[in-house]
């Protein structure tokens, strides 16, 4: 909630945030446009004074906000933001300043104009003929798009819009170093948590994925040895259970988890629960079930997790009370057997970190370097081609997947010293002697 500076409730932006709500907006979303709404409304009180503004006073003051967001604000204890952070907190503003103005009859802080293709810049022209392509795919009415005023070439775009710095892109991913991945496991202090690093670094999961896996989720591979971990949907993956009356039941695993523990999916609890973990989706194996398995990148890996569990599962999980159905749990104190915290294993991974004199914080250095170790280990040591290595790592899209395709130094010195060494092995005899390249025998002086 947010409150004006005489103490009443903003009740124009609660309006708007309940709008965002109704349309189904994400609650992690609506906290980052509350978020920028309070530090416009901030900047503005705060800093400017609160004055009365026009149309184009309006103008002048987003554009003096983006500035002290993005390059910070002394007076206001604000440090400089990244470029995407400023941007999201004008695309904010200028949302909620629409909205205020189409429902409430406010001055738009950000208005829209009228412009043409032509006046678009070389970035914003690629992204429309973009958009305009991707069109045919679910526009039902494409047919029909050449008659609008966008299909004409006219566009409706804010009139403040600032443009990001050029930079040069990436083509690599900082993942986690590879000659500290198996000494970084061994750190792990428990069994719980080598199980959850095997799961990152030779798994490919993210760690916010680990919080929603439940017991029986794991099991064996029977054709390899491996363990077979089932990464579920938390609130749509299907499962079967009996009930308190004895029937065999089957449904959503949101289902399951109220009529069982009385309880929500994780993915549902408040943003800022100490239990919630959030959910970015993926590829699903199973999309009929809704749920995918763990690809081992390396099968000793995958064995060496099975025989943990069954240590994990005599030692830790077996004695916690059938009050929840998670497999990680906690396991100090009065906590023992709660499922574990998201921020909590985040804690562990860093302690680990320090306990292997690994730098922190350094680049690849954190629980999702471990996910981005594996489609650099699958990708650039194994060279599995880009479809398996999507569908290993579960990715939507396969651009999410190719930027794990560019040759590793290392690997490259090490791939030119075995080529070398099995061609030193079957050398032709005109290559044999180049020992006399570095004399002088045999040859003629000028």
């Amino acid at each position: 909630m947010l409150f004006l500076a005489d103490g009443e409730v903003a009740v124009f932006a609660a309006s708007f945030l309940r709008n965002l709500l109704f349309v189904g907006t994400e609650p992690a979303t609506l906290i980052k446009h509350a978020k920028s709404i309070g530090l416009f409304y901030d900047y503005y009180v705060l800093e400017k004074g609160a004055p009365s503004l026009d149309g184009r006073g309006m103008a002048l003051l987003v554009m003096q906000f983006y500035e002290a967001r993005r390059n910070g604000c002394p007076s206001l204890g604000w440090s400089p933001v990244k470029v995407t952070t400023a941007h999201n907190d004008l695309r904010h503003i200028t949302d909620f300043s629409s909205f205020c103005a189409t429902n409430f009859g406010h001055v738009e802080a950000n208005p829209v104009e009228e412009i043409l293709l032509s006046q678009l810049s070389g970035k914003e022209f690629n992204l429309w003929l973009a958009q305009a392509s991707a069109r045919k795919k679910w526009d039902l009415l494409f047919h029909a798009y050449g008659a609008t005023e966008e299909g004409r070439g006219k566009l409706r775009k804010p009139s403040f819009r600032p443009k990001r710095r050029k930079f040069k892109r990436t083509k690599s991913v900082k993942y986690f170093p590879p000659v500290h991945v198996l000494n970084f496991i061994a750190q792990g202090r428990s069994v719980r948590d080598r199980l959850c690093w095997l799961l990152l670094f030779f798994g490919g999961l993210r760690i916010s994925e680990l919080m929603h896996i439940f017991t029986r989720d794991i099991s064996i591979n029977a054709d390899d040895g491996t363990a077979r971990v089932v990464i579920a949907h938390p609130e749509d993956g299907q499962i079967d259970w009996v009930d308190a009356t004895g029937r065999r039941r089957n449904g959503n695993r949101a289902s399951f988890l109220l009529d069982k523990y009385n309880t929500i999916p994780r993915t549902q609890l408040p943003h800022r629960h100490p239990l919630h973990a959030g959910w970015k989706g993926m590829l699903m194996d199973d999309a009929r079930r809704e749920e995918s398995i763990v690809y081992w990148s390396n099968p000793s890996m995958g064995r060496l997790f099975l025989e943990l569990h069954k240590e994990y599962m005599r030692t830790v999980r077996l004695g916690v009370a059938d009050e929840h159905p998670y497999y990680f749990v906690a396991q100090r104190g009065d906590a023992f057997g709660e499922p574990l915290k998201l921020s909590g294993l985040t804690k562990q991974f860093y302690r680990c970190a320090d306990r292997a004199d690994l730098p922190v914080p350094s680049d690849g250095i954190n629980p999702h370097g471990g996910r981005h170790f594996y489609g650099y280990y699958t990708a650039t040591w194994l060279r599995l081609s880009k479809e398996r290595v999507q569908k290993m790592m579960h990715h939507a899209q396969l651009s999410s997947t190719e930027v794990y395709y560019t040759i590793d130094s290392a690997v490259m010195r090490s791939e030119l010293a075995q080529a070398h060494q099995r061609m030193a092995e079957a050398m032709p005899a005109f290559l044999q002697n180049k020992q006399r390249l570095l004399s002088d025998e045999g040859g003629e002086h000028e």
